[in-house]
């Protein structure tokens, strides 16, 4: 009987401190709390001015936007952050509410529907072909930090083609950085929305001059392409010695208020048709 009473007041003994500890460990793994994630998105003002919407199309045609390509490196939802040319780095809470080229191919579409371009604007083959196709490639969109003067990094190839033929009409290509004076992750997303808006009005009207030209109508538009600021060119970027992060995020000081950035994207992106097939004209 010593003996079971014994062996039983061990057992009480050993489950008691099993308990204390993981009550000890719950305790301090609650001390310890992950920081939120932020979603992020592209978006600058479009402008949808009455006169400009009850006006006529200066095309009558249908422009199909396609979907845009993007380099390896910033197909993810990870806002991409350099300190050199020969490295990348990832947020871990900061993100993308959606991939970058999706964002910026609807922020492309949603101008040049509001700018009255073409008759009809569309990302998807409806009951007859395009009469051209605009694409685009997402070559850079970032934060790049130059020691203590942080950039937001856009550079972007345009196409646009003739659909009947294949044939292409123009090109154009942007590389542009934008100095950013708050040195949050917010600020440098909206020196890439920036850079975009100004591209798109040059964009816009070069569009208008190509498809003129094509179908022998006189020019509407007629927009300067951005001269950027001063201190944006490749030239002045200098290569700092990488600085070290705390692990997975960087905090900052009198950071605003996050929840009204915080974007829940809608769902899962649709993925398109493939491509039909080039009609037989012979």
């Amino acid at each position: 009987m010593k003996v079971a009473t014994g062996t039983i007041g061990i057992r009480l003994v050993t489950a008691m401190g099993c308990i204390a500890l993981l009550a000890s460990l719950t305790i301090m793994s609650g001390c310890r709390t992950t920081p939120p994630r932020r979603y992020f998105t592209l978006s600058y003002p479009i402008n949808r001015d009455n006169a400009t919407l009850s006006r006529p199309p200066l095309h009558s045609i249908q422009l199909r936007v396609k979907p845009f390509s993007v380099g390896l490196p910033y197909d993810r939802p990870q806002i991409v952050y350099r300190q050199s040319p020969f490295e990348f780095q990832y947020y871990a809470y900061q993100l993308w509410a959606a991939k970058p080229q999706k964002m910026l191919r609807e922020l492309v579409l949603s101008h040049l529907e509001a700018s009255r371009l073409a008759g009809d604007v569309t990302q998807e083959y409806g009951e007859r072909y395009p009469d051209y196709e605009l694409s685009a490639e997402v070559l850079a969109v970032e934060e790049y930090d130059s020691g203590p003067v942080w950039y937001g990094h856009l550079e972007m190839r345009f196409q646009l083609v003739r659909f009947r033929d294949k044939i292409v009409l123009w090109t154009y290509h942007f590389d542009r950085k934008r100095k950013v004076y708050e040195k949050q992750p917010v600020y440098v997303v909206r020196a890439l929305s920036q850079i975009l808006a100004e591209e798109m009005e040059h964009i816009t009207a070069e569009l208008d001059r190509v498809i003129s030209t094509d179908r022998n109508v006189p020019v509407t538009l007629n927009v300067p392409r951005p001269s950027g600021d001063a201190d944006e060119t490749p030239d002045t970027v200098k290569i700092a010695p990488a600085q070290p992060k705390p692990e997975g995020e960087r905090t900052y000081p009198g950071a605003p208020n996050w929840d009204e950035l915080l974007i829940v994207p809608d769902g899962p992106p649709v993925e398109l048709p493939p491509e039909p097939e080039q009609p037989d004209e012979g």
